[in-house]
């Protein structure tokens, strides 16, 4: 097996990996109607399916309606077919959601609506209120809740001094969901301020952490930050390297073009974020991250997570998540079939748990002819695999939303 490092091939030795889950059969979640429909999964930190308690449950976007709406299906962990989907935005157009599992058969959801940003907590059959978090100008929200009660919202809005990244934590009652704080800013700026695109987690000392998109020097970097309970946010540091400059000339350099930044913690108390780095240009996008062993404090030094056998092509949409002692990153890529530039694409995975980045899978129930790609993931408490996904005939053609379980081997799962 071996890596690749911006054209440094480094020789990695030969391990035998077994796969550490079982795919059952995929289930149609929505689209295998008569009438052809367009669904996305584009939401900040890529959080569109969520584990709670015995349920399952996918948020999307489709056009379904005529217009962009939200919807969720949910099904019990073991049933083999998901209820129909239920449209819980409300207004005249919605966009981007993101989902949390509440632990109790509940999920918290929120979502782009009308230049807002939405928060509602939803059941297997009902409801709550719908609860405005932030007006005009917000835009691209994401949640995080660490199953015991936290639960927070963070959003980007363009305001007076540009595009920043607020967060407020969210109290439910009974039903309902609202801020119980208000929204404050992560990080700051009153000059160049462009942030967007956060993802968030909680680690198991109750801190928050965030990553995000930020245009401060000109161009796309990464930060982050993290919150303790009851403090404020601290300073914000960079979490993509960039190139030095030339000698004798002054700067930073631009570094490598950066997108689409995704957090999670492990069992452990370990934090890594991964996203799409465009250092070696030829091939576009690469997926890239790095690891903090102090629970996301610091991060260290960035690593690339795929393997050599995806560095002819371009990778997009990679999501993460983390579970025991494993983290879990997933992308869709067109190895396959770039050779004779075939229009597909496939779900792929790599895992992590402790050591470094396992060779690339091609997930066997998202992969062969067609296009299957924009996948979500989580791992739930037993440390199975749920994982959600877009499959089209073409890179033109309609779209279907696919789920699977994949049931932990407990063999390899550590």
């Amino acid at each position: 097996m071996t890596r690749s490092l911006i054209g440094v091939t480094l020789l990695v030795p030969a391990m035998v990996i077994a796969e550490p889950w079982a795919f059952d059969e995929p289930l149609p979640v929505a689209g295998d109607g008569e009438t052809p429909h367009f669904h996305h999964l584009d939401g900040a930190g890529r959080r569109h399916v969520a584990v709670s308690g015995n349920d399952v449950g996918v948020v999307w976007e489709d056009d379904s309606s005529g217009a962009p709406q939200v919807y969720i299906a949910t099904k019990p962990r073991d049933q083999d077919h998901f209820g129909a989907p239920r449209q819980i935005s409300t207004g005249a157009e919605a966009y981007e959601p993101a989902i949390v599992g509440l632990g109790d058969g509940r999920f918290a959801t929120a979502w782009e609506q009308d230049q807002s940003v939405v928060a509602r907590i939803v059941g297997a059959v009902d409801a709550g209120a719908l609860q405005v978090l932030a007006g005009p100008g917000a835009r691209q929200i994401t949640l995080a809740g660490d199953g015991d009660g936290r639960l927070v919202a963070v959003w980007a809005h363009n305001g007076g001094h540009g595009q920043l990244i607020e967060a407020a934590g969210l109290s439910i009652e009974g039903a309902g969901v609202r801020a119980a704080l208000q929204a404050v800013a992560v990080a700051p700026l009153t000059e160049h301020a462009y942030q967007g695109y956060p993802a968030a987690a909680f680690n198991h000392r109750g801190d928050l952490l965030i990553a995000w998109e930020d245009r401060r020097a000109g161009h796309t970097r990464l930060f982050h930050t993290r919150r303790a309970a009851g403090q404020a946010f601290a300073a914000e540091r960079q979490l993509n390297e960039h190139n030095a400059p030339p000698p004798g000339e002054e700067g930073a350099g631009l570094g490598s073009g950066v997108m689409r930044v995704m957090l999670a913690v492990d069992g452990a108390d370990r934090a890594r974020a991964v996203w799409l780095d465009k250092r070696n240009a030829a091939s576009g996008y690469a997926v890239w991250g790095a690891a903090s062993e102090d629970a996301g404090g610091t991060f260290g030094t960035n690593e690339i997570v795929q393997d050599d056998n995806g560095s002819a092509v371009a990778q997009w949409h990679a999501a993460l998540t983390a579970g025991g002692r494993m983290f879990v990153a997933a992308w869709d890529d067109a190895r396959e079939g770039w050779e004779d530039n075939s229009e597909t694409g496939d779900v792929l995975l790599s895992w992590n748990d402790g050591g470094g980045w396992s060779a690339d899978w091609l997930v066997p129930v998202a992969s062969g002819a067609g296009y299957q790609g924009s996948p979500a993931l989580t791992l739930d408490k037993r440390g199975d695999l749920h994982l959600v996904w877009i499959e089209r005939d073409d890179l033109t053609s309609p779209t279907r939303l696919r789920y699977a379980h994949g049931r932990a081997v407990t063999s390899a799962v550590p």
